[in-house]
């Protein structure tokens, strides 16, 4: 476990090139099954997502993205599993993502598990027609499918997660002549790295610091730093700082025993024009079907940390 620490502490303060605008959020918490495939399969009965994340200024050029995930446990089972189906749109662009993970939990001890991710699935990319370059009309109409793969780790305690994932070892995509681009282990192969610890600070509040990193080769890195405070495990609410980019404001409520809402606002730092400064995003995570009848209250309490700090 020291050396899982140790690594991330020094991927964190590292300088490098990072990551292009496909699989970036605002709430890396609620999208780690979107990252990494080891985040799925924590808990049985249904657990997931369905977000939406786009540019306030609507213009032709700026992404869009939509996600849904679901993914569960086998009963008394140390594998599990899911899918993800992600839309993405930028400019002319548009990208489906659909895989499916499989995960394996390994219990290194009490209440402290290691888990293993795998998944593979299909990346669509297609272009409307229209391209625009250096003021001259470039118009083709494409698309075609490649297959894909990531693989992932997740380490989790009841107070604090760390992990490690490339969620994709394919860059898959046109470029503006409409020539297709398919390459394994590109300098758009993107790392992600992130960790959190969850502390209390009174009898109903508690204070989650967090940090997410993205990596690859062909753009600035990105180390996303923030904290959340939780409040009676139904409102959070959280300030964060993406490097040399934006600032954001996450704020959840749990809207029944097993729905959470979200919503969180990203405002452009960097040196741009304004109308490129805002960014939203909304979330909505659920868990539906219950484990069965606790044994103790002791392990229903200890069921219900390892679920929140999940989707924090």
């Amino acid at each position: 476990m020291k050396s899982v620490l140790i690594l991330f502490l020094v991927l964190t303060t590292c300088v490098g090139y990072a990551q292009n605008s496909v699989l970036t959020f605002t709430d890396y918490g609620a999208a780690q099954p979107l990252i990494n495939p080891a985040a799925m399969g924590h808990e049985s009965g249904a657990n997931g997502l369905l977000l939406y994340r786009s540019r306030f200024e609507k213009t032709d050029y700026w992404p869009s993205t939509g996600a849904f995930n679901i993914n569960s446990i086998l009963k008394d089972k140390n594998f599990g599993g899911g899918l993800s189906v992600i839309f993405d749109k930028y400019g002319p662009y548009q990208k489906l993502f659909l895989y499916v993970a499989g995960t394996y939990k390994l219990k290194v001890n009490e209440g402290k598990n290691l888990y293993f991710g795998l998944q593979a699935g299909i990346n669509y990319v297609s272009n409307e027609g229209e391209y625009k370059v250096s003021q001259e009309e470039t118009v083709f109409s494409d698309n075609y499918s490649q297959p894909n793969f990531g693989f992932g780790l997740h380490f989790e305690t009841e107070n604090y997660f760390v992990g490690a994932s490339i969620p994709e070892f394919r860059y898959n995509t046109l470029d503006e002549n409409g020539d297709k681009i398919s390459e394994t282990a590109s300098e758009m192969m993107k790392i992600y790295m992130y960790g959190g610890f969850r502390f209390k600070v009174g009898k109903t509040t508690q204070l989650m610091p967090y940090a997410y990193l993205s990596y690859c080769e062909y753009e600035d890195m990105k180390l996303d730093l923030g904290a959340k405070l939780i409040l009676k495990e139904s409102f959070e609410f959280g300030l964060q700082y993406r490097t040399k980019e934006a600032f954001g404001v996450l704020l959840r409520v749990r809207l029944f025993e097993d729905l959470w809402l979200g919503y969180s606002f990203e405002g452009n730092s960097a040196d741009v024009g304004n109308k490129f400064n805002s960014t939203q995003e909304i979330g909505l995570t659920f868990h539906f079907g219950k484990k069965g009848k606790k044994s103790s209250a002791t392990e229903e309490k200890a069921d219900e940390s390892i679920n929140s700090i999940r989707y924090f």
